[in-house]
């Protein structure tokens, strides 16, 4: 089937093309409650790492929110009748959020493992607007360049202009192939890492602690980084397991490769994970 014939104008047949629907609109409607929340809750020391780790996660799930609803009305209209470019934007955001909310979600894990392991001391800022400068700095070298780039070399042009989130053939590229292959690989052995990094230090504090571990406040601190792990276990790592065989059958695979895409949506699940009280205290 080429890129100008389907079965509708969205190429999505109408299973996945409900579960796509009913998995935005879970994604988007958890998510801005757990925005609300947070909002409301994070008021603890702004310079310390954690918690400007978790604006910054904040600030991409907003990001990403922002695109869901224009996803779920192009699958429930079935046809695209906004600007290619802007389809172009909304498709990029989901693959932006997922990579920088494993990046934070990577930071966030190694600093509290290292601060287990007594190998760092300090994890705060000098002054507030250090804090402030360094998330500056991050989201302008996304958004004024890698956003600009990723735009002009994301997504074909022989694309009908009433579909959108077509955008395959550029893997066809093979310097864009192997980056994606090597991208998913590192996300993959990444958070496998961080997994048995985490099961290693559950196991041992048992051991230490025994019945009196839940009484222990840098136990409660791990079990949150385990809630991490396990959001990047369910939500990211399938989607990049999967993505390693769908880089070769790109044509046949599409619609299962944008169900697995929505999954990694439910990372803003998070926001309700971490509303308990002491979010961003403790070790970090």
């Amino acid at each position: 089937m080429t890129n100008n014939t389907s079965i509708s104008s969205t190429n999505i047949t109408q299973p996945y093309r409900i579960a796509l629907i009913i998995i935005y609109t879970i994604v988007l409607l958890v998510g801005t409650t757990g925005l609300t929340l947070m909002m409301s809750l994070l008021k603890s020391n702004l310079r310390s790492l954690t918690t400007i780790a978790f604006l910054n996660l904040m600030v991409a799930h907003f990001l990403f929110l922002l695109t869901v609803p224009f996803r779920i009305y192009y699958y429930a209209f079935e046809t695209w009748k906004l600007h290619h470019g802007f389809c172009k934007v909304v498709s990029a955001m989901i693959h932006i959020h997922m990579y920088m909310v494993f990046i934070i979600y990577a930071i966030i894990l190694t600093f509290r493992f290292l601060h287990y392991y007594k190998k760092t001391q300090r994890t705060e800022f000098y002054r507030r607007l250090h804090a402030v400068c360094a998330s500056a700095i991050v989201w302008s070298v996304l958004l004024l360049i890698m956003l600009p780039t990723v735009l002009s070399q994301y997504g074909g042009i022989n694309a009908p202009q009433n579909e959108c989130f077509k955008f395959g053939d550029v893997l066809e590229n093979k310097s864009i192939y192997a980056l994606n292959v090597i991208v998913s690989i590192t996300i993959v052995i990444a958070s496998c890492a961080q997994t048995c990094i985490q099961a290693i230090i559950l196991h041992s504090m048992i051991l230490k602690y025994g019945p009196a571990s839940r009484s222990q406040q840098e136990f409660l601190v791990q079990l949150k980084n385990l809630c991490f792990v396990l959001i990047m276990l369910t939500c990211l790592v399938p989607y990049q397991l999967f993505r390693l065989y769908y880089l070769k059958h790109i044509k046949e695979l599409h619609e299962i490769n944008e169900v697995f895409l929505a999954i990694t949506g439910l990372t803003c699940f998070d926001m309700l994970t971490f509303t308990g009280r002491g979010v961003c205290q403790g070790c970090c």
